[in-house]
């Protein structure tokens, strides 16, 4: 079997392994400033410039226990996992172009909406919010994302002409099926 796995003498935060398939490339992304992932699945996966981020919920990488108080507190430590996981990447939330929400109950859609806009500057990241009948560990809002890596410095578009739209002449006119 390949050798896939960091040496060990790598920092736990910016662990990662290296997979070429054909001539593409993924790297694991691995941070112990969010919560570790299940044996199944990776905290992101870095490939072709994108980060994509598996879903977070909103347990404290510390305790390992989801956080108290409402669905906002736990969409704001999700968010902050995820923004962890982001950076081991080598991006960051402002990087994100699009976000992935699941809610158990949409009456905490506000809620979530509230504390989920402070994390994002314009232009937001494109975005479902979906309801679900269950999240792990009875959590109710969960959020994956995908980023990209590089800062794109923002570039004016050209000038384009506005183009003439030919006019038909007044006497052409389209049937409609009232008229067969």
């Amino acid at each position: 079997m390949p050798d896939r796995g960091p040496s060990a003498s790598m920092n736990p935060t910016q662990a990662s392994s290296a997979i070429v398939r054909g001539d593409v490339m993924r790297r694991a992304v691995s941070t112990d400033r969010a919560p570790p992932p299940l044996p199944f699945f990776s905290q992101g996966i870095v490939c072709q410039g994108m980060v994509y981020c598996s879903g977070q919920i909103g347990m404290s990488p510390i305790t390992k226990r989801m956080v108290d108080g409402g669905v906002g507190d736990r969409t704001a430590q999700v968010l902050n996992n995820l923004s962890e996981v982001l950076e081991a990447a080598g991006s960051s939330l402002r990087n994100v172009v699009e976000c992935n929400v699941f809610l158990t109950d949409m009456t905490n859609f506000a809620a979530m909406n509230r504390v989920y806009d402070t994390f994002f500057e314009e232009p937001k990241p494109s975005r479902t919010c979906v309801a679900v009948s269950e999240l792990p560990m009875q959590t109710d809002v969960e959020i994956k994302c995908i980023a990209h890596l590089a800062v794109e410095e923002p570039r004016e578009e050209p000038r384009k002409e506005p183009r003439e739209i030919p006019q038909l002449p007044s006497s052409a006119r389209i049937p409609f099926v009232g008229d067969l």
